[in-house]
């Protein structure tokens, strides 16, 4: 079923105000769903790669850098440009292996992000198509790896860090418990 066509049965089933609201609210959320259903998985990626690069001493300043332009070396002040390409590359199981071996990510956090990996690598094969549980799991790693990051990027103190590691780990040994049963 296409946008369209979920359009086109809306309009034939609501009222004009309803139909207009669906458009408005509805719509935008469903095609994002629709044609972005790894969203949550990107930004889990995202963040454990910033995070190895931090480690790594890539970034030369406080700023943060998400990409960098091919052809760009405007930035080698305040970036390591070969060092943030290498590990551009890097797996994504080499990548939380090295913050499991480092010690920002604890073992049940491990053990969610690898989990959810493998249901990440369902992509590869054409037959095989993401449920709403697989989605659901990317949503859970997305929310579990924010935390550890921000709690190993930001400046909030050792206390605050420590507390908000332990709750990310209090939640994936949780859903991993559930995922196993």
């Amino acid at each position: 079923m296409s946008i369209k066509s979920l359009r086109k049965m809306a309009e034939l089933n609501l009222c004009k105000d309803c139909y207009e609201k669906y458009k408005a609210l509805l719509e935008p959320t469903i095609e994002k769903w629709l044609f972005n259903p790894l969203s949550d998985w990107r930004d889990v990626e995202s963040c454990i790669t910033r995070m190895v690069m931090k480690l790594e001493g890539v970034f030369k300043s406080d700023i943060i850098f998400i990409s960098i332009n091919e052809n760009s070396n405007k930035f080698a002040d305040k970036v390591d440009v070969k060092a943030f390409r290498g590990i551009k590359k890097w797996s994504f199981k080499k990548k939380i292996d090295y913050l499991k071996k480092h010690g920002i990510l604890a073992e049940s956090s491990y053990n969610l992000l690898d989990r959810v990996r493998e249901v990440r690598n369902k992509i590869h094969d054409i037959f095989s198509e993401f449920s709403q549980q697989d989605l659901a799991l990317f949503s859970l790693a997305r929310g579990i790896t924010y935390q550890i990051y921000d709690a190993t990027i930001l400046s909030f103190g050792d206390t605050m860090s420590k507390n908000m590691k332990s709750n990310a780990e209090k939640v994936a040994e949780y859903w991993l418990s559930k995922i196993n049963e």
